[in-house]
C-alpha cells in the first residue's frame, strides 16, 4: 500500500509501501529494447479483510505500559496536515494520531482491513458509485468533543483544496463525483455533490464511476475527521486535532516531535490501536550512520530507541553473527524507487539514453545498500508486488549493471543531444547523499551529458522534489502501493490529467492522450478485469514513453535497542507499527 516517499538523491528510499484477464501486450504495442513479451507472474500482495472485527485490539501477550519509546530519523518531514500525509514515515506516525474510516490489523504477520472509525468497512451499491459509512458510538477529539459526520464529510472536501494543501492522495479528483471541477471548500464552500450527511453517523459518497477500492482508500490519513471550526489552513499541520491514541504535545516545530497519550481515545472503539509507552520521542534530520551505531552499541537511553532508516551495509556486516542482529527486524516493504526524468524538458531519445547510462551498481555501493535485504533490482513502474504486476523489462538491463556509458553517447550523438544538460537535487548536508550525487553525476558525463548537480538542505529535500517549477529536470522518488491493485499506482502518478495541479503529483510531467485515455478506460473495469490491465499499461508506457528509470525496490529494515519490543513492520506501509510496540522495564 503505500504512499510516495520522494527524496532528493537516496537510490533507495529507507523505511519507508482476483481473476485474470487477458494476458496478451495491448494491440499494436510491442516489447521495448531488449524487452520479452510481457507474462503473467504471481500475486505477492494480498490484504483480507473482517469487516466485523471487534474492539478493542487484541490482549499482547506480555505487553508492558509506561516509558518513552525515542525514534531517530535522517528524515526531515514537512507536514503532519492529515490532507497533505502521504509519505511512509509520517503516514506511520500519524496513525498514532488521526483515525480512518478503516485500518489494516496484523493476525500471524498477515495484513487484514478492518474498520477503524466506522462500524464496517462500507457499504458500496451494486456498481461501486455510491458508498455509506456509519460512524462508530464514543469517538471523540482530544479536546473531549464528539466526531461527527459532517467532520469527515469537511476532511474529504478539503483535499480537494490543491491550491493550498497539495501533496495528499488525489484519487478523489478521479473518482467522486464533480471531483474533476471542484476546488474545496476554500474556494468553492461546503457545497459539494459528492458528499451527503443525513445524520451525525452517516457518511455518503458518490462517484462518477465505479471505485471498488474506496474501503481501502478511507484508511489513509486524508480521511481523518477534521472540525471546520479548527481548520487552521497551513498551521492545522503544527498541531492536527487527535481522535487517535496519541496526541501532539504542543506543536511541531520542524525538528522533534513529542507524542503523548490522549485521554479522549477509547480502546472500545478502536479494533486495531494500543496505548502501550506514556510517550513517543520523534527526533529528525540525524545522520544516518550515527543513528545505526548508537542503536547497535545499546548504550543508556538508547537502549529504548529505535531507526527505521534502512540499514547501511557495512552496518548489517558489523552485526552478522552479533547479539544485535537480533534487534534488526527484517520484511517486505510493496515499494519501488525511482528517477523521473522531466517529459517537458527531456526528449524521449535523452531519456533512453539516461536509462541506458545509469549506473546502478556504483550508486547501490555508494547508498550502502545491501542486496536481497534492503534491495532488489526493479524494472517496471509497479512494484512487483502488485496484483497483475507483469515482469517487463524496456530499458533492457534487468534492473541490474553499471550502465553502459558508450551505448548511452551514440543514442545522444543519433539524436543530435551531445552535451544534453541533466539536472537534480541532493542533500549537500548528508554525507551518503553527497557520495550517490557524485556517482551519478561522473557517470552521466562520461556517457556524454553535461550534468548539474543541485546543492540543497536535507530539511527542503520533500519540498523540492515536490515542488513542479524547480529548474532540475530529474525527480527522486518512490512509489509504495496504497492498497493491493494497480488502481493504487498509475492512476495516481501517470495520470496527465494532474500534470498541472499545483506541486508535482505528476512527477514526470508526462501528459499523453493514449496514457490518460487507458488510465480512464481501466479505472473503470470491474477489479478482476481490470487486474492485467495494469500490468499491460505499465509496459505500454515504459516502453513508448519511458518517464522513470526504475532504481529498486526495497526492503524494509527496523533497528532498535533492547528495551524496546513487539516490533511489527508493517508490510502493506513498509514501516514499524507504533501502534502495536511496548517499552521493557
Amino acid at each position: 500500500m503505500r504512499r510516495p516517499v520522494w527524496t532528493v538523491a537516496t537510490a533507495l528510499v529507507a523505511a519507508m509501501t482476483v481473476g485474470a484477464c487477458s494476458s496478451l501486450p495491448l494491440p499494436g504495442r510491442s516489447g521495448g529494447e531488449g524487452s520479452p513479451t510481457p507474462r503473467r507472474t504471481s500475486t505477492a500482495y494480498n490484504e483480507s479483510q473482517d469487516a466485523a472485527a471487534k474492539a478493542p485490539a487484541p490482549a499482547v501477550s506480555g505487553a508492558q505500559t509506561g516509558g518513552t519509546l525515542t525514534i531517530l530519523s535522517s528524515n526531515s518531514p514537512h507536514t503532519f496536515d492529515p490532507t497533505q500525509v502521504y509519505h511512509l514515515d509520517t503516514m506511520a506516525i500519524m496513525k498514532l494520531v488521526a483515525r480512518g474510516l478503516t485500518q489494516t490489523i496484523y493476525r500471524d504477520g498477515d495484513p487484514v482491513l478492518v474498520p477503524d472509525m466506522a462500524t464496517d468497512l462500507g457499504r458500496p451499491n451494486a456498481d461501486f458509485t455510491r458508498w455509506e459509512f456509519t460512524l462508530r458510538d464514543g469517538l471523540k477529539y482530544e479536546d473531549g468533543s464528539p466526531v461527527k459526520a459532517a467532520d469527515v464529510a469537511y476532511s474529504i472536501k478539503r483535499q480537494f483544496a490543491q491550491d493550498e494543501l497539495s501533496g495528499g492522495p488525489t484519487y478523489g479528483l478521479d473518482y467522486y463525483l464533480g471531483g474533476d471541477s471542484y476546488q474545496g471548500p476554500y474556494k468553492d464552500g461546503d457545497d459539494f455533490e459528492a458528499v451527503e450527511t443525513p445524520d451525525d453517523k452517516t457518511i455518503i459518497v458518490k462517484m462518477r464511476k465505479p471505485f471498488p477500492s474506496m474501503r481501502y482508500y478511507v484508511s489513509l490519513p486524508t480521511f481523518a475527521a477534521i472540525p471546520k471550526a479548527k481548520d487552521t489552513r497551513s498551521d492545522y499541520s503544527k498541531h492536527p486535532l487527535s481522535t487517535g491514541p496519541y496526541k501532539f504535545k504542543g506543536d511541531w516545530n520542524g525538528k522533534e516531535l513529542t507524542l503523548v497519550k490522549n485521554a479522549e481515545w477509547d480502546p472500545k472503539t478502536d479494533p486495531g490501536r494500543h496505548q502501550f509507552v506514556d510517550s513517543f520521542a520523534f527526533t529528525f534530520g540525524l545522520d544516518e550512520n550515527e543513528i545505526q551505531k548508537r542503536i547497535i552499541a545499546n548504550k543508556g537511553d538508547d537502549q529504548e530507541a529505535l531507526g527505521y532508516n534502512n540499514i547501511l551495509a557495512a552496518n548489517y556486516e558489523a552485526i552478522r553473527g552479533t547479539g544485535a542482529e537480533k534487534r534488526l527486524k527484517v520484511g517486505p516493504a510493496p515499494c519501488i524507487t525511482y528517477m523521473w526524468m522531466d517529459t517537458r524538458k527531456i526528449p524521449l531519445p535523452v531519456r533512453r539514453a539516461v536509462a541506458k547510462a545509469w549506473p546502478l551498481e556504483s550508486e547501490n555501493k555508494a547508498n550502502g545498500a545491501v542486496p536481497g535485504l534492503t534491495w532488489q533490482p526493479g524494472t517496471t513502474i509497479m512494484p512487483s508486488a502488485t496484483p497483475g504486476w507483469l515482469e517487463h523489462d524496456s530499458i533492457g538491463n534487468k534492473g541490474e549493471g553499471d550502465g553502459d556509458p558508450v551505448a548511452a553517447k551514440k543514442q545522444l550523438e543519433e539524436a543530435g543531444q551531445v552535451g544534453f544538460e541533466l539536472s537534480f537535487y541532493y542533500s549537500a548536508d548528508d554525507e551518503i547523499q553527497t557520495k550517490v550525487a557524485e556517482v551519478r553525476k561522473a557517470a552521466l558525463t562520461k556517457a556524454g551529458f553535461s550534468v548539474k548537480s543541485l546543492a540543497a538542505p536535507s530539511s527542503l529535500a520533500r519540498e523540492l522534489s515536490d515542488d513542479s517549477i524547480r529548474p532540475a529536470n530529474l525527480r527522486s522518488g518512490s512509489w509504495c502501493l496504497d492498497w493491493g491493485a494497480g488502481d493504487s499506482v498509475l492512476p495516481a502518478i501517470l495520470d496527465g490529467k494532474k500534470a498541472n495541479l499545483p506541486g508535482a503529483p505528476i512527477p514526470s510531467f508526462l501528459n499523453v492522450k493514449d496514457v490518460n485515455d487507458e488510465i480512464e478506460r481501466i479505472s473503470a473495469l470491474p477489479a478482476e478485469k481490470a487486474l492485467d490491465e495494469w500490468g499491460q499499461l505499465d509496459a505500454m508506457i515504459m516502453d513508448e514513453y519511458l518517464p522513470v528509470v526504475p532504481l529498486g525496490e526495497s526492503g524494509t529494515t527496523v533497528l532498535y535497542g533492547s528495551k524496546v519490543s513487539n516490533v511489527i513492520i508493517d508490510t502493506v506501509g513498509g514501516m514499524p507499527d507504533y501502534t502495536q510496540i511496548y517499552v521493557k522495564k
